[in-house]
C-alpha cells in the first residue's frame, strides 16, 4: 500500500459549492481534528465538541477568541466510524462565501492545513475504508449525468465491481498454486500428470471467460458515463434545428424558413431513456457563400465524421436532389439513421429510392413541427445505441477507461498463459503469465498501484471530498 508522509496532519476543506446557499459545509479530518474544533465551537449547552457523543449534532456559534463568526451545527464522527476513518468534524453554518472561508481561515489558523483535491477520498482508500475501484466511484458518483449512471455508479461504490474483481482474482490464485503445486510436487504417474494438467487448465478457462464477460460491459458502461455524440445533418431547410429543439424539449436553436439559418455548429446535451446525449445541429449549407459559411461547413463535415451516430435528416415534402445526394456520399461508411421529416405534409421524396441506396439503413418518419414520430425516433436512436443489447443497470458494470485498459491487458495474460499450457512449454512461463494477469487486477483495486497513479486519480477530484 503507498504511503504518504502528510498523513498526520489534520486537514481542512469547504465540502459544499461556495457561492448563496442555505448551507455551507467545512470539514476537517484528522487527529487534532477535536481538538481544533473545541477552539472554535462554542456550543449552546456549553460542552466541548471533545465531550459529544459520536454521530450527535450540536448547535452553537463559531468564534474567534469572543469574535461571533456564525452560528452553526457542529457533527462529530469519531474514528474508525467516519468517511476517512480517521475523526471527521462538520461545520454546517450559513451559505455562502463569506461566511464558509471565515470558517475555513479559523481552522487553518488553529493548525489544520488546507486539503489537496480529493484528499478525504485518498485517506479514506490509504485507510482501508474503500478500494481504488470504490474511491473513483465517489468521482463517477458525483459526475453522473443521468440517473442511469448514477445506478452503475453506486453499484460500484457498494464494492460490487471490487467483489467481482476479487473473484477473478481467487480463480488466477487458485491457479497459481496448481501451477506450482506440479512444479514442486511432480507426479510419477503419467495419469494424474494428466489429471493435474487438466484441472490447471480448468481454472486458466473459467478465469478467461470471467475476465472476458467483465470486459464485455466496457462499452455500454461507457455510453451510460460519457454519452453518445449524435450529429443531426442535411440539406438546408430540412428540420434540423427544429428537430433539436424537439429532443431537447426547450427552443435552444433558431427555427426560421430562410434556408442557411444555421451559420455554425449549436452542441447541447440531452437525455433519451436515461443515456446521456451530445446533440451537434450542424450547418446545412453545402454551397457556401461566404468565408464564414466555408468554416461553418468545415465544421459540419468535422462533426459527421466524429459522430456515433449521425441523424441524416430529409426532408419527406419535396422530391430527393443534388444536395440530398451530396450528402448521400459524405454519410457513406457512417453510423446513421435516416430520418424523414415534414410527414405531416404530402409526401413527395421516393423513399424506395433511398431504400435503394441504403438498403441496410433504418428510417424513421416523424414531424418536427407537430412532434409527431418523436418517440418512435428516440426508440431507434437508443436501439442502434445499445445494438439490441438493453444493460440490466442492476449489474456490475465497467464505465472507467483505466479498468478497461488494465482488464484487456488482463485478458491477454490470461490467453497466454492458456496457449503456453496447451503448448507444452515449461510452467514457470504459465507461472509469470498468471502472475501478471493478478497484477493487472491489483492496479484496478489499488493493491499494486503507485504513487504517481494515486495522484493522477485524486487530482480529478474537488477539493473537499
Amino acid at each position: 500500500m503507498p504511503q504518504f508522509s502528510n498523513l498526520d496532519d489534520t486537514i481542512v476543506a469547504i465540502a459544499t459549492p461556495l457561492g448563496q446557499g442555505g448551507i455551507g459545509i467545512v470539514r476537517l479530518s484528522g487527529k487534532n481534528a477535536v481538538s481544533i474544533a473545541d477552539r472554535m465551537f462554542l456550543s449552546k449547552s456549553k460542552k466541548k465538541p471533545s465531550r459529544f457523543k459520536n454521530f450527535t449534532v450540536h448547535y452553537g456559534d463559531v468564534a474567534r477568541g469572543k469574535e461571533l463568526i456564525d452560528e452553526a451545527l457542529l457533527t462529530v464522527m469519531r474514528a474508525p466510524r467516519s468517511y476517512t476513518r480517521e475523526d471527521v468534524v462538520e461545520i454546517s453554518s450559513h451559505g455562502g462565501s463569506a461566511s464558509s472561508r471565515a470558517v475555513l481561515r479559523l481552522a487553518v489558523d488553529l493548525g489544520a492545513r488546507p486539503a489537496d483535491p480529493g484528499e478525504f477520498t485518498k485517506r479514506a482508500f490509504l485507510n482501508g475504508r474503500i478500494d481504488l475501484a470504490q474511491a473513483e466511484a465517489v468521482l463517477d458518483t458525483i459526475h453522473a449525468k443521468t440517473e442511469a449512471f448514477l445506478k452503475v455508479s453506486a453499484h460500484q461504490l457498494k464494492g460490487e465491481l471490487s467483489t467481482e474483481l476479487e473473484g477473478i482474482r481467487e480463480e488466477l490464485m487458485n491457479a497459481y498454486v496448481a501451477v506450482e503445486a506440479i512444479v514442486n510436487f511432480p507426479e510419477d504417474d503419467t495419469q494424474a500428470q494428466r489429471r493435474s494438467a487438466a484441472v490447471l487448465a480448468e481454472k486458466i478457462r473459467q478465469a478467461r471467460q470471467q475476465v472476458g464477460r467483465l470486459l464485455a460491459t466496457g462499452e455500454q458502461g461507457r455510453i451510460l458515463k460519457e454519452g453518445i455524440k449524435i450529429v443531426i445533418c442535411g440539406k438546408p431547410n430540412v428540420g434540423k434545428s427544429s428537430l433539436l429543439n424537439v429532443l431537447l424539449k426547450q427552443p435552444r436553436a433558431i427555427v426560421s424558413p430562410v434556408a442557411g439559418t444555421t451559420r455554425d455548429t449549436i452542441e447541447e446535451t440531452a437525455q433519451i431513456q436515461g443515456i446521456p446525449f451530445q446533440l451537434v445541429d450542424t450547418a446545412g449549407i453545402l454551397e457556401p457563400r461566404d468565408l464564414i459559411e466555408e468554416e461553418a461547413v468545415r465544421r459540419s463535415h468535422m462533426h459527421i465524421q466524429g459522430a456515433d451516430l449521425v441523424l441524416f435528416i430529409l426532408d419527406a415534402s419535396v422530391p430527393l436532389n443534388d444536395e440530398d445526394q451530396k450528402l448521400v456520399d459524405v454519410l457513406r461508411g457512417q453510423n446513421f439513421l435516416i430520418v424523414f421529416n415534414k410527414c405531416d405534409l404530402q409526401t413527395r421524396i421516393d423513399e424506395k429510392k433511398i431504400q435503394a441506396i441504403f438498403p441496410k439503413a433504418k428510417s424513421v418518419r416523424v414531424s418536427a413541427l407537430k412532434k409527431e414520430g418523436v418517440k418512435e425516433l428516440e426508440d431507434a436512436v437508443v436501439e442502434r445505441v445499445w445494438h439490441g443489447q438493453m444493460t440490466d443497470t442492476k449489474g456490475v458494470l465497467v464505465s472507467n477507461m483505466r479498468h478497461v485498459r488494465a482488464l484487456r491487458d488482463c485478458l491477454e495474460a490470461v490467453q497466454k498463459a492458456e496457449e503456453t499450457l496447451a503448448s507444452g512449454l515449461s510452467l514457470e512461463f504459465v507461472s509469470e503469465e498468471i502472475k501478471r494477469a493478478v497484477n493487472y487486477l491489483d492496479t484496478i483495486t489499488g493493491r499494486h498501484a503507485d504513487n504517481d497513479l494515486l495522484e493522477q486519480i485524486f487530482a480529478q477530484f474537488c477539493i473537499g471530498k
